[in-house]
């Protein structure tokens, strides 16, 4: 039975009881030193935060809410194991099917009796409305909004949960697209071409009605960011999510209902024809982004409960809060995938390779070249994989939350004619920098998986050999540019460092190491690093094939041989015709006066 909080509030008080919320009384700034406190917390696993005073404010901020699976789990009254069943009722809701046996007719009994939860329940006085500020009165600045990272353009709304609908109806939808700031009515959409709001503008010719809601109850909040049918709204998954149905009040435009318990809510209109330039912003990537086009929306109207609280995250290089729910989301996936493929056993987005931008699939094999069929039908299946640069598949005995297993399969079962399937000119990530055209580059799928049957006729056998023991040395000496080398798996796998400043410095690495290392005696795959990397780390490898690879440009394969090699270093503007962004660096000052008032703030220590 899944635990029912009516707001945030609730879910506040229930955690402060569980020792999973601290509140702190000291005077904080929302420009950096709250994100800058929240991203210590959130590493050293601690607990949400509500900031009770905020420079320059009257209102609190919520931070970190959901910076561990712990919290999650109790968000929605299950334990991280158990988030699984999430998937298994989506998969039912997607893709309905007679029961096959009585398990399976008393699970689909029990979703069909959690159905009732699903249709919105309508207040009419609702808390959200116990303040409102129309006209003159609104003014985004007198809402404590952070700025994150030190060379962002401003401030950014984090949290924000976007309401839109169809202009000929059909479900609403809710997404979270970030929102920076321009004046005191108006802020930046940025929401992609895929997603749900930006779908819906697209039969827009007029100006778009559109709400946003900050601050909702955990349920509908994680409804927001989980991957529901297109044909069902996110109200109605949050009613299932909580076993209770979700309390909504007619919106300025009545069509546009918002969450009757949320702490603010932004209601305007969105003009599609006015374009302004969004960012930079510090990102998932690790990076600041590119400035982009983005519509602007006017707020016109602001209603908020009385006392509000102002619930902020940030995004930066894993791990972050986004990315914590993307791994709990790893549980819901798999469920979903398993229901239309039941060949695959597991899967899993590496939580370092920027949550989403590296797939492990595990696979039941059953036949030669099964891996390239289920490589396709992921990036097929959802929206969520549209921007998937990797998917290794490996066979089903391997941990895919162990990425040095992941890696040990990919050593021993793949060669590089063979098992490497390269798609160009696939839709990608806008932020992604390592593509020379903005939104289109390459994908990698690799077939780590034991071979079978005509699979071993296709090529020689993949007989790694042994390195000798000066392979190392062997390496660094291959190419100027090449400054260290660490191997993996006796020998199989090189991980390779640079020197960070020559121009094309991998791709010089890449082809000298393919020519000069012996096949018979050295590494059956290089991957080369800039020197900003640990060689010995797997989520450093993982980062940078999901921030600094094109596939389609970046790999280099020995077809007579079976080696390959992939260039996974930064760009130059000059390689790409893209400015590449700055990488995070926490704003000095505002770091040695966290360290320097931790205790002051009442806060756990490492």
């Amino acid at each position: 039975m899944s635990r029912a909080f009516t707001d945030l509030r609730e879910f506040l008080t229930f955690l402060e009881k569980h020792g999973e919320l601290v509140r702190v009384d000291a005077v904080v700034d929302p420009k950096l030193e709250i994100v800058e406190i929240s991203r210590r917390l959130l590493l050293m696993d601690g607990p949400a935060v509500v900031f009770n005073r905020v420079k320059g404010y009257d209102m609190k901020v919520v931070t970190n809410l959901f910076g561990n699976e712990r919290r999650i789990g109790l968000a929605l009254g299950r334990s991280p194991d158990e988030l699984e069943t999430l998937g298994e009722d989506l998969a039912r809701l997607k893709q309905p099917q007679p029961p096959a046996n009585p398990s399976d007719l008393i699970k689909l009994a029990q979703l069909f009796a959690k159905g009732r939860f699903m249709p919105v329940r309508t207040v009419s006085h609702p808390p959200c409305r116990e303040i409102i500020w129309t006209g003159e009165q609104v003014d985004l600045g007198r809402l404590p909004i952070l700025t994150c990272w030190p060379e962002d353009i401003g401030r950014l709304i984090t949290w924000p949960l976007v309401i839109t609908r169809g202009r000929q109806g059909g479900p609403v939808n809710i997404g979270v697209y970030r929102m920076q700031v321009l004046g005191k009515n108006r802020v930046i959409m940025r929401w992609l071409k895929h997603r749900g709001g930006a779908q819906h503008a697209r039969e827009y010719t007029e100006k778009m009605p559109v709400a946003v809601a900050i601050g909702c109850d955990p349920a509908t909040i994680l409804a927001a960011v989980t991957p529901v049918p297109e044909t069902l709204s996110e109200y109605a998954f949050a009613g299932l999510l909580r076993e209770r149905r979700v309390e909504t009040t007619p919106g300025w435009v009545p069509d546009l209902p918002v969450p009757a318990t949320a702490e603010i809510v932004l209601e305007g209109t969105v003009d599609l024809a006015e374009l302004a330039p969004e960012g930079p912003f510090g990102d998932h990537t690790g990076y600041y982004n590119e400035v982009e086009q983005f519509p602007v929306m006017t707020v016109e109207r602001i209603t908020m409960r009385r006392n509000p609280l102002y619930l902020g995250t940030y995004t930066g290089r894993p791990p972050d809060e986004p990315a914590i729910l993307a791994l709990a989301l790893n549980r819901v996936f798999t469920p979903l995938l398993k229901k239309q493929f039941p060949e695959i056993t597991g899967f899993h987005l590496s939580m370092a390779a920027a949550s989403y931008r590296v797939a492990f699939v595990g696979l039941k094999k059953g036949y030669p070249g099964h891996a390239f069929r289920v490589m396709m039908a992921v990036w097929g299946f959802l929206r969520q994989f549209l921007y998937t640069k990797y998917i290794i598949v490996v066979d089903e005995n391997v941990a895919l939350t162990d990425p040095g297993q992941v890696m040990a399969a990919m050593a021993q079962h793949c060669h590089g004619e063979r098992d490497l399937v390269c798609l160009k000119h696939t839709p990608i990530d806008y932020l992604d920098f390592a593509s020379c055209q903005c939104g289109l580059g390459g994908k990698l799928g690799i077939d780590a998986t034991t071979k079978m049957g005509v699979e071993c006729e296709t090529v020689p056998p993949n007989d790694p050999g042994v390195c000798r023991h000066n392979a190392v040395a062997d390496i660094i000496a291959a190419h100027a540019v090449i400054t260290h080398a660490h191997l993996w798996f006796q020998g199989k796998l090189a991980v390779v460092g640079v020197d960070g400043k020559t121009p094309g410095r991998g791709m010089l690495a890449a082809q000298a190491l393919l020519q000069t290392i012996p096949p018979e005696t050295g590494p059956r795959q290089f991957w080369i690093l800039d020197e900003d990397c640990r060689l010995d780390s797997w989520d450093d490898l993982l980062w940078s094939m999901a921030t600094r690879t094109d596939p389609g440009r970046d790999l280099i394969r020995d077809a007579a041989t079976g080696r390959f090699a992939m260039d996974a270093t930064r760009r130059t503007l000059e390689e790409t015709g893209r400015q590449w962004g700055k990488p995070l660096i926490p704003d000095p000052e505002t770091a040695a006066k966290v360290t320097r008032r931790w205790s002051e703030y009442g806060l756990p220590t490492v």
